[in-house]
């Protein structure tokens, strides 16, 4: 016991030296986010030193998010200093009542279901029709969760959103839209749950990829983090995709996002080949 104790703690301080070295010479970006629900934007805020408020969006509060940015031993806190991303969080039902242009504009979607599978397979297909390659990629990114509360969840909770500075062990957008944003023809279904450290998943093959947001004091060992991602990993096919993260919290728990296939895709496509298409341009 005490020689696996040594080794734990051996990895734990190999892997602390190596990215005290590391330089993060990566462009901070702010958050400029639209959303009904201005708890959302609280929950966002302990990323960020800096929140503004700005014009509605198809009656949406707004808020811009951005970090402190040091240069030259000063720190600037100006807006045009900062690269944005045009966030929208919104429902099903919103989604269909929102221009085309402005859901053109954004440079992520997150929508959640309301109603029916089925509606929401067809409001998918609708947002991810308007996505365009524009040299960096596709845009707008698109995250299509299974409820509100998961949604929110990984909006506040992904650190996906939040400057690198204040994750441990973190994710950025780009880690994450190979695994969980949807596009055109391949559309993916998150869930979520939250789960106590010593909790499990339930088995489930038909998942095709996990977002681990492992959270605990400032003592949680990158060992044990592995372990766990490693056991959670069983409860899936041989060879799903894991993607974990680190931060620092009160208490430990996991959040966990799950990708499926979205349901009910062949109804949804039948249903708008029938009734035309979700959006109207």
């Amino acid at each position: 016991m005490e020689l696996m104790k040594r080794g734990r703690k051996m990895f734990d301080e190999m892997f602390d030296e190596m990215f005290q070295d590391v330089e993060n010479d990566s462009m901070e970006y702010g958050v400029r986010l639209a959303c009904a629900d201005e708890s959302v934007f609280a929950a966002l805020a302990q990323y960020y030193s800096q929140v503004e408020e700005c014009e509605p969006l198809c009656n949406m509060p707004v808020r811009q998010f951005y970090p402190e940015l040091e240069e030259e031993n000063e720190i600037s806190t100006s807006a045009e200093e900062v690269a944005w991303r045009n966030t929208m969080l919104i429902s099903d039902v919103q989604a269909a009542g929102i221009p085309l242009e402005i859901l053109q504009q954004q440079d992520v979607i997150c929508i959640y279901r309301t109603g029916s599978e089925e509606d929401f397979a067809a409001c998918a297909e609708g947002v991810t029709a308007q996505q365009e390659e524009d040299g960096d990629g596709i845009r707008p990114a698109v995250f299509c969760f299974a409820d509100a509360a998961t949604a929110k969840a990984y909006v506040c909770g992904s650190g996906v959103w939040a400057p690198s500075s204040s994750q441990v062990v973190g994710t950025n957008l780009d880690d994450v839209l190979p695994l969980l944003a949807s596009t055109k023809g391949d559309i993916r279904y998150i869930s979520g749950k939250s789960l106590l450290w010593e909790e499990m998943p339930a088995v489930d093959r038909s998942v095709q990829g996990v977002q681990l947001i492992c959270r605990g004091a400032k003592d949680l060992s990158m060992f044990e983090v592995m372990e766990k991602a490693e056991a959670i990993a069983a409860c899936f096919s041989e060879g799903v995709h894991i993607l974990w993260q680190i931060e620092i919290y009160e208490k430990r728990e996991i959040l966990a996002f799950f990708v499926r296939e979205m349901p009910h895709m062949g109804a949804s496509r039948k249903r708008c080949e029938q009734e035309g298409a979700f959006f109207v341009s």
